[in-house]
């Protein structure tokens, strides 16, 4: 019973705490890309964290054997490749990053245009002018 107790007493605030996680639902391609990215983001974190452990260990190695010629000839080349991978795994963050700022999908926030065919006011035009409500390409 005292276990029992105890332990409602230590989940006691994650239950307080609690609040409910909204899903949320993929409607168009902008939801598309902004879950791609933050998956791609997660990917690149643990494979950045993957590497500089793997170089770091591999430094470690290499100050172990010190002994060993060979031991010490393998973990020079394991932290080299470390390095290139390490390297190749910010690049393709770079890159990423470069493709998803030129082609940006993020919405604009600007009115359709209207050329007058909407007759919303009683048969009148609801934009009389209609080249003021075109968008201006930046």
């Amino acid at each position: 019973m005292k276990k029992l107790l105890s332990l409602a007493v230590l989940f006691a605030p994650s239950l307080a705490l609690a609040q409910t996680q909204t899903i949320s639902t993929i409607t168009n391609v902008n939801g598309v890309a902004s879950k791609l990215t933050s998956l791609g983001n997660i990917a690149l974190y643990l494979l950045t964290a993957l590497a500089v452990i793997f170089i770091v260990w591999n430094v470690v190695m290499f100050m172990i054997r010190a002994s060993d010629a060979e031991a010490r000839k393998g973990a020079s080349a394991n932290i080299l490749w470390g390095i290139v991978g390490l390297f190749v795994i910010v690049s393709i963050w770079g890159l990423v990053n470069i493709l998803t700022g030129t082609f940006s999908t993020t919405p604009t926030n600007q009115p359709i245009p209207n050329f007058g065919n909407s007759t919303q006011t009683g048969g009148v035009p609801a934009n009389p002018s209609p080249t003021s409500n075109i968008p201006v390409v930046q």
